[in-house]
């Protein structure tokens, strides 16, 4: 596989799970995290591979970060969300402009940059 695949909150503990099944099938990953909840030590076992992977540190919240990580990439698979259910009840527009407009902002990219597949795995936070 030679597609360049994007995973946002790829240093999540489900994204960087995800990040590490793609660079076992040979996938060359770009992830996009804004380091909230994410941590580096979570992708430390692609130290090894460092051109198959990069890691952008970025926000969804930006469509103009979103759309430079989504450049050349062939597939989108958005892991990034506020996952914290009492968090999101006590700051709702903060969860609203995450994981509403974040996805709208993904969805735009990948409309912009001609990504032909978006894959969108939900959580109870979401």
């Amino acid at each position: 596989m030679n597609d360049v695949v994007l995973v946002t909150g790829g240093a999540g503990f489900i994204g960087s799970h995800l990040v590490q099944r793609l660079l076992t099938d040979g996938a060359r990953v770009r992830v996009l995290d804004n380091f909230s909840t994410g941590t580096r030590g979570n992708l430390a076992f692609a130290k090894p591979l460092p051109r198959r992977l990069t890691v952008v540190r970025g926000d969804i919240r930006s469509l103009a970060t979103v759309i430079r990580a989504a450049r050349g990439t062939r597939v989108i698979f958005h892991q990034a969300a506020m996952r914290s259910v009492p968090r999101s009840v006590k700051d709702p527009l903060g969860a609203n402009a995450n994981n509403v407009n974040g996805t709208l902002n993904v969805l735009e990219a990948a409309r912009r940059c001609r990504v032909p597949r978006v894959v969108y795995a939900s959580s109870s936070s979401v």
